[in-house]
């Protein structure tokens, strides 16, 4: 990976985490809480649903600083990994922000906001109750795609949600170490597994160019979030960052790409 497109992903992300405390200033800061075993936490004492896509921009922004590690020791199957966090808590932000948007809770988004709170997993039982604060991710998706085609003529939600799933799910193969996908790591021409970066670019190239647009999509949630919060200015410096990105040599994608996610 050339320097200089690991510069301006760097840059980017950077720009994406310094929203967050902007994000912050709107909304209640945690405050420390007791346990029954007499441990402190920090804990929202009124979450809401401004919170939870706080929490999953916090995650976004520690994911994609995850991921510049490794690109800069051509881990790049571990990338691939991370970047299914990514496209997650993007797709429940804009789950989310499609309440927003109605200004009503589905029951299945009201069941998000209020298990994910509620519940804080901490230990086996809570584990075995999963069945009360589970995300169901189907439901996250369409909800998402319906958030998509808002204001879309002629819109196809089931073709934009078969695109989301689409994305999403062909990182399962590094996920769950499928045969075809941990023989990538292979290297034929010494006869061993490179399990400490590989440099090929068949494999290297497509996977920075979906980090690119990752990046690229979260600079389109975290606009949703400013405006959601009424941040304009934080809403139109971000766009403004998304079509800088966008024309960069970061976001420039080589021929030979075969992974292409807009």
């Amino acid at each position: 990976m050339s320097d200089t497109k690991l510069h301006i992903l760097e840059n980017t992300v950077l720009l994406l985490e310094n929203t967050i405390p902007e994000f912050e200033k709107i909304l209640e800061k945690p405050s420390m809480v007791r346990n029954e075993n007499g441990e402190y936490y920090p804990r929202f004492l009124n979450p809401n649903s401004g919170h939870f896509q706080l929490l999953m921009a916090v995650k976004i922004v520690s994911t994609l600083n995850g991921i510049l590690c490794l690109l800069k020791n051509d881990l790049i199957q571990e990338v691939a990994v991370l970047v299914r966090i990514v496209d997650e808590c993007s797709a429940k932000i804009c789950c989310i922000q499609e309440a927003h948007f109605k200004q009503k809770l589905t029951a299945e988004q009201k069941k998000i906001i209020d298990g994910y709170f509620e519940y804080d997993i901490k230990s086996l039982d809570d584990l075995k109750n999963k069945d009360k604060w589970w995300i169901n991710m189907d439901k996250v998706f369409a909800s998402h795609a319906r958030f998509l085609s808002e204001g879309t003529p002629n819109k196809n939600v089931s073709g934009i949600l078969e695109n989301i799933k689409t994305i999403y799910e062909m990182f399962h193969g590094y996920t769950h170490g499928f045969y075809t996908h941990i023989m990538e790591l292979y290297d034929p021409s010494i006869q061993k597994y490179r399990m400490n970066g590989v440099s090929n670019p068949h494999f290297r190239d497509p996977i920075i160019w979906t980090v690119a647009s990752i990046v690229l999509r979260s600079l389109n949630v975290f606009s949703i979030i400013a405006s959601q919060l009424g941040l304009e200015e934080l809403r139109l410096k971000l766009i403004e960052n998304r079509d800088i990105f966008m024309k960069s040599e970061a976001y420039k994608r080589e021929k030979k790409d075969k992974i292409h996610i807009e």
